[in-house]
Parts: structure tokens; sequence; C-alpha cells
């Protein structure tokens, strides 16, 4: 029977044993003494027996070689993958936490040359980070004066980018509903890391504010990342009391402002970078273990040859 071409053995150390196997051969097959019975006179007997053999008999040897060396392959566990299983510890989940209220419609930013809306810049930008990272689970929660889920956690983030570009905008800004609501999305999931992408180009107008809420984040261990954007920026005076920094700071995250589409890119590149994690890409195989038939081969082989050797053919010298 051929082998497959993916055979491997789990200790493929213990094979080196079958280089033993030629210097046995060699040594149970060397040529003996003549076998021999003290007799008084030979005159009797001379015409009774045949020539006698001068080796101990090669298949008395093969009963014990074969089998061996089946063992110690056997023992060297030879196996074949039955095929992966995913890595679940691959990637982070991601919720993009997106200001939707109706000033994102004002067309104060730059995209290629053309004069765009925020909502159309942010959209862009938010497309190429989603891009980058194939491996990471994705959601999007969209704000106005309340929350509303986009996208839960997914990796067809087509679907996701698609369902984003068809969401209408609403009046208000409620940041602290908005982040809870995130939040809670991402708790409900997996053991993976968790972030929060919050962009939003005003202050919190309805509802709690984001410091209000951050303990559930820093509770949950998920980072947050916040973004203001518009044509204002905080002088850094204000900046460090402002309460997202504040509140992005507690969870181990960070504070940025853009007012143009090439900073909002540049954000997003620099949160890309600090959230690459070295995930390794690891194999989960499962084998199918084939020790059993050497093994069950060599025993059938030794107990036929004890058989054989020792009850059917047993000789006097």
């Amino acid at each position: 029977m051929k082998l497959p071409g993916d055979l491997t053995f789990l200790q493929p150390w213990v094979l080196l044993g079958l280089a033993v196997i030629p210097w046995l051969a060699w040594r149970l097959g060397k040529k003996g003494p003549l076998p021999a019975i003290r007799v008084p006179s030979i005159a009797g007997i001379a015409s009774l027996g045949r020539q006698p053999r001068r080796s101990p008999g090669r298949w008395r040897t093969a009963w014990i070689l074969v089998p061996l060396s089946l063992l110690i392959i056997a023992a060297a566990r030879p196996r074949i993958p039955r095929g992966d299983t995913p890595d679940p510890s691959k990637g982070i989940d991601i919720m993009l936490c997106l200001d939707f209220s109706r000033s994102m419609a004002e067309e104060d930013f730059r995209l290629q040359g053309k004069r765009v809306s925020r909502r159309k810049a942010l959209e862009t930008v938010t497309s190429q980070f989603v891009d980058g990272r194939p491996n990471d689970r994705i959601g999007i929660v969209c704000f106005a004066r309340s929350p509303f889920l986009v996208s839960p956690l997914t990796l067809d983030h087509k679907w996701a980018l698609n369902a984003l570009r068809e969401t209408d905008l609403a009046t208000g800004t409620g940041i602290g509903w908005a982040l809870l609501a995130s939040v809670n999305f991402l708790k409900k999931d997996s053991d993976r890391s968790k972030v929060i992408i919050l962009v939003t180009d005003g202050e919190n107008s309805a509802g709690p504010r984001a410091s209000d809420v951050i303990p559930a984040a820093v509770q949950g261990g998920i980072k947050v990342y916040s973004v203001l954007i518009g044509p204002e920026v905080v002088p850094p005076s204000q900046a460090a009391s402002h309460d997202l920094n504040r509140s992005s700071r507690m969870t181990g995250g960070q504070f940025f402002q853009a007012n143009d589409s090439r900073t909002l890119g540049g954000i997003y590149n620099l949160i890309d970078q600090l959230e690459k994690r070295e995930l390794i890409q690891k194999r989960y195989v499962a084998w199918r273990e084939l020790y059993q038939w050497p093994a069950g081969a060599g025993s059938a082989f030794l107990l036929g040859g004890i058989l054989i050797t020792e009850v059917l053919r047993r000789r006097s010298p």
C-alpha cells in the first residue's frame, strides 16, 4: 500500500532503532557449530539421519526481526493530518463607534483635491483601515442622540462597510450612550483583545458623558481610542482635560484630533500600528494515529513465529 505523502512521525528519533536491525540479522544469521548428541557408537544410527543444518534457521531469525522492526515503527507514532481547525486567538475584536449626527454632513474636508463632507471622509478612511485588518472581527455602532448597531462583529468586512454607507444621519450627539453600547457588544463576545475607536465631531449633547461610562470599558479590558474631527482644533491646554482624552487614557488608549482627511487617515494608520499584534498563525491539526497498525502487525507476526517455530515445528537439536 502506498503511504500518503503527508505521513509524519510524532517521535521520529525512535526510528534510529531500525539501524540495529541489520546488525541483529547478521548476528543471528551466523553459522553455528553442528548440533550433536554423544552416543557410544554410530553403527546403528548412521542411516537414520539427514545432513544436519549448519545455521539456526533464517525463518527463525525473520520471526524476531520483522516484528521488532514493526514495533519500532509503531513506537515512532506514525500519523497523518485530518485537517486544520481554526485558531480562535488570531486577530482582535474592534468596534467602530462613529458619529452620524447631522453635523457630519458639513463639507469642510478635502479628499483627493475635492471638497467632501466629514461623513464621506470618515467612510473613506474607515474603509481603508478595515481593509488592512483582514484577520480582525469588526463591528460598527453609529450614533446621533441614540446609538444603533450597524454591524455586529464580523469577518465579512465588505458587508459591514456596505451597511455603513446605507446608514442615515440623525440629530443629537449621545457619546456616552454610544460608548456604552459598543462596550456591551464587545463584552458579550469572545476572549480576544478588544478595542473601540470612537470618532465624533462635537461635544456630548445627550445622555451621559464618556467619562461617566468608561469604567465599564476598563472593567471589560477594552481599550478606547477617541478621535475628535472638525475644522477647529482644541488647544493643548484644553485637550489635556478634555473628557474624551481622560476617558481614553483610563483604558490605555489615546486621544487624537483631525481637521482634514489626511490627518484622519494618519490617525487611523497610527491606531492600526498600535494595535498590530505579532500574532503567530498557529495550525491546530487533528491527527489520525496509525501506530496501531504496525503494532498489531508486529504482535501478530511475533505470536505467529512463536506458534510455528516453538509448537508446530519444534525439533530436537
